[in-house]
């Protein structure tokens, strides 16, 4: 593939998130000289987010995977409106790839077939307060504050310190204290609905945000019922797998898969994903 960056035509590689050796190095030495479309300062770095443009091939595969995973009929007229990649503080890159290489060393998924530490891309809904990003009305302004969970995740990653933590009061957790990912962009959905905003541009169309996320599974643990105390999966298990039809709470089971992890090592943001819809039940 060809680097992000606009205007390099140098090879890159998507386990480096796309860029080339040039871009990489000023990323990781230099991350305040980054060219990326979005600054976000925090405390010790900055976070950077470099737009994906529509016409390009990476913008389309990743459409086509999110329009494909959306597999419950719970809104109208789905699309989306930006794709951004996430350049984190490097510190925090590093600590992922040196627990899921720490994993990989306990369950040699590569031997099994599986990626490193068994990983898989999965997504995240959540809330935000500030305005969507929107490529239509060129409103790239993010609030950049803790309180925003959509702009906690894009300044820190993940933090296991906010679960819970969100604008619609909801308290029940069925898989215990832990960070929750799905293979379903549709399941994801849902979690966004206290930040769900009307489009600057159409007002037909609400727009959320959603992020695509790398998680190191490991060996995952498959519960037979709600623990919502649950804090760490079992020994000898490194998260918490919420399968289809099981886990009942009361008369509700699963209807999608779920995982939970408990550690924020386990998972890194990947892709900050815009998108609006004209109807939702959820």
């Amino acid at each position: 593939m060809i680097c992000v960056i606009q205007n390099c035509e140098n090879s890159a590689k998507e386990e480096e998130h796309g860029l080339c050796n040039s871009h990489l190095n000023i990323w990781k030495e230099s991350p305040s000289l980054f060219p990326g479309n979005i600054k976000i300062q925090n405390v010790s770095n900055y976070t950077n987010l470099i737009k994906i443009p529509k016409k390009t091939q990476l913008f389309k595969e990743i459409e086509k995977r999110f329009l494909n995973d959306w597999v419950k009929p719970n809104a109208n007229d789905v699309r989306i409106e930006a794709i951004f990649n996430i350049y984190l503080n490097p510190t925090i890159v590093e600590n992922y790839k040196a627990y899921r290489l720490q994993v990989e060393l306990k369950g040699n998924f590569k031997g099994k077939g599986l990626s490193e530490g068994n990983e898989k891309i999965l997504y995240h809904g959540t809330d935000h307060i500030c305005q969507i990003i929107s490529d239509k009305s060129h409103q790239n302004n993010l609030c950049k504050t803790d309180e925003c969970c959509g702009c906690g995740i894009l300044m820190n990653g993940f933090e296991i310190s906010k679960v819970g933590h969100n604008k619609q009061g909801r308290s029940f957790q069925r898989l215990g204290q832990g960070l929750y990912f799905t293979p379903f962009s549709s399941k994801a959905h849902f979690y966004g609905n206290g930040g769900a905003k009307r489009s600057p541009t159409d007002i037909t169309r609400t727009c959320r945000i959603m992020f695509m996320s790398k998680v190191a599974i490991g060996n995952p643990w498959e519960p037979q019922r709600v623990d919502q105390n649950l804090s760490s999966p079992p020994s000898g298990f490194d998260s918490t797998w919420g399968r289809k039809g099981r886990c009942p709470h009361g008369s509700s089971v699963l209807n999608y898969e779920e995982y939970a992890i408990y550690r924020h090592d386990a998972c890194l943001p990947l892709r900050y994903i815009a998108y609006s819809y004209t109807s939702t039940s959820e």
